[in-house]
C-alpha cells in the first residue's frame, strides 16, 4: 500500500468531518431572512414624515400645574406610580395657554375647586426651562383655563386652531401631552397616534332612569371628539391636532362609560370664547348660547311641543318649525320638562343628589349642566303631529342669551 493511499484512509473521518462542516457553514450562510433591507420605502419615509411632525409640534406644548411639583419620590410619579405631578397645555396667540380646568394637578380645594383668573401657575417648556404664568379666564362649560404667560418666559411656537368641524371619522389625528410626567422625567413630550372614532355629546345624568338617584351621566353639555390615541394621566389639557398640525380639540378627562377611548373639547368651541377670555371677561357673562326656539308642556301632558321660532336662528336654519313635538335629544328621550332643561339649557343648573352608597348617603348640591357652549352640535328628533312622521336635525348653538 502506497504513503498516499495510507494517509487517506487514516485521515478519512477527519476529511468527511471538515467536509459536512463545510456543508453546514455553505447552509448557514445560504439561508434566508427576513428582512426589510431596501425595502418599503414608502413606509420608512411615512416613519420620517412622523418623527419630523412630533418634532415641530411638541416644543408649543408645556407641563403644567397649580405649583412646581416635587419628584423626590420616583415611586409616586410617572410609569412606577402610574400618575402625572403636572398636566398638559397648549401655546396659542404667543403668550397664552390653553389647558383642562378640570384635570387633577390644576385643582383646587374647597366649595370651589377651580382655579380663578389671577391665580399663579407652574409650567416647564419641552427642554426643560421653568416658568410661570397666571390664570386670565376660564370657562367651565368648555372645560376650559386660559394661562397668560409672565414676562421673561421662553420664546415658544404657537399652534393654530383648526375647524374641529371638518373632522370626519376615520381622520388622522396626533394627541400631545406630559405624559405620566414625560416631561418632567425624561425632558420628552409624549406624541400619539390615532383616529377620529366618534363626534357626540355624553348621555344627561338620571334621564335613563329619572325616578333613581344615581344613574350616570355628565354634567359636560358640549361635543367630544372621540379619539382612539393613548390618553393618560398628565395628558389631559394636551392638544389633538390634524396632520397640518393644527388643533382640532383639547384633551379632557371626560369619556364615555364603557367606551373608555380619549376624548376632546372641538376646537370650534374654544375659538367661540378665546377671544373673550384673553380679555378678561368673567366666566358669567361670557356670551351665552342660543338656540333660536322655545318649547312649552300641555297641563296634564309629558309631550313638549315647539311654541316659538325666531327668524334666521339656529333652530330656523335647522328646519325646526312651530308645532312640532319634541321627542328625544342626542337620541335620549326626554323624561320629564325639568331634564329637558339640564339638555338643552345654557346655563349652569345643580339640583340635589344622593352622593354615597347603600350604608351611608347624604343629599348634597351637585352640578347636573355645565351649560351648552356656543357651537355645540345637537341632534334633535321631531314628530309631525300630524302624520306622526318623525325626523332628526342637527342644530348648530350659535351666540345669544339663553332660551331655557
Amino acid at each position: 500500500m502506497g504513503v498516499a493511499s495510507l494517509l487517506t484512509r487514516r485521515f478519512k473521518p477527519l476529511l468527511l468531518a471538515a467536509a459536512v462542516t463545510g456543508l453546514a457553514v455553505a447552509a448557514a450562510v445560504a439561508t434566508p431572512f427576513a428582512g426589510a433591507e431596501g425595502k418599503f420605502e414608502t413606509l420608512k419615509s411615512l416613519q420620517t414624515e412622523r418623527r419630523n411632525f412630533a418634532k415641530a409640534i411638541s416644543p408649543a406644548v408645556v407641563a403644567i400645574a397649580t405649583e412646581k411639583p416635587d419628584l423626590s419620590n420616583p415611586g409616586q410619579t410617572g410609569l412606577a406610580g402610574g400618575s402625572a405631578t403636572a398636566s398638559s397645555g397648549f401655546v396659542v396667540d404667543g403668550d397664552y395657554v390653553v389647558t383642562c380646568i378640570e384635570s387633577g394637578p390644576m385643582m383646587g380645594r374647597g366649595d370651589d375647586p377651580y382655579l380663578a383668573p389671577g391665580a399663579g401657575v407652574w409650567m416647564m417648556a419641552h427642554d426643560g426651562t421653568e416658568f410661570k404664568g397666571k390664570v386670565v379666564g376660564r370657562d367651565r362649560r368648555n372645560l376650559l383655563l386660559l394661562i397668560k404667560m409672565e414676562d421673561g418666559h421662553p420664546s415658544l411656537p404657537s399652534l393654530r386652531l383648526g375647524d374641529s368641524d371638518q373632522m370626519a371619522m376615520g381622520s388622522a389625528v396626533c394627541g400631545f401631552g406630559n405624559t405620566l410626567d414625560s416631561l418632567l422625567i425624561d425632558r420628552q413630550i409624549s406624541m400619539t397616534y390615532g383616529t377620529v372614532s366618534g363626534f357626540y355629546r355624553f348621555e344627561p345624568i338620571d334621564v335613563m332612569e329619572p325616578d333613581s338617584d344615581d344613574t350616570g351621566g355628565d354634567p359636560y353639555k358640549g361635543n367630544v371628539l372621540e379619539v382612539d390615541v393613548a390618553v393618560h394621566d398628565g395628558d389631559h389639557g394636551g392638544p389633538i391636532v390634524n396632520l397640518k398640525g393644527e388643533v382640532v380639540g383639547m384633551t379632557c378627562a371626560h369619556f364615555m362609560a364603557g367606551r373608555h377611548l380619549g376624548c376632546a373639547v372641538p376646537s370650534n368651541q374654544i375659538r367661540a370664547v378665546l377671544a373673550q377670555l384673553k380679555k378678561g371677561v368673567a366666566q358669567d357673562e361670557l356670551a351665552q348660547g342660543w338656540l333660536g326656539f322655545k318649547a312649552k308642556k300641555p297641563t296634564a301632558s309629558r309631550d313638549i311641543f315647539i311654541s316659538d321660532v325666531e327668524p334666521d336662528s339656529p333652530a330656523s336654519k335647522a328646519g325646526i318649525k312651530v308645532g312640532m313635538q319634541l321627542v328625544r335629544v342626542d337620541n335620549y328621550r326626554i323624561p320629564n320638562w325639568e331634564r329637558l332643561r339640564e339638555m338643552l339649557g345654557v346655563g349652569y343648573i345643580t339640583r340635589k343628589r344622593k352622593v354615597g352608597n347603600m350604608f351611608q348617603s347624604r343629599e348634597v348640591e351637585v352640578p347636573v349642566s355645565y351649560g351648552v357652549p356656543v357651537g355645540t352640535h345637537i341632534q334633535l328628533t321631531l314628530r309631525n303631529p300630524d302624520d306622526g312622521t318623525e325626523k332628526t336635525v342637527e342644530l348648530v348653538v350659535g351666540e345669544k342669551a339663553e332660551d331655557f
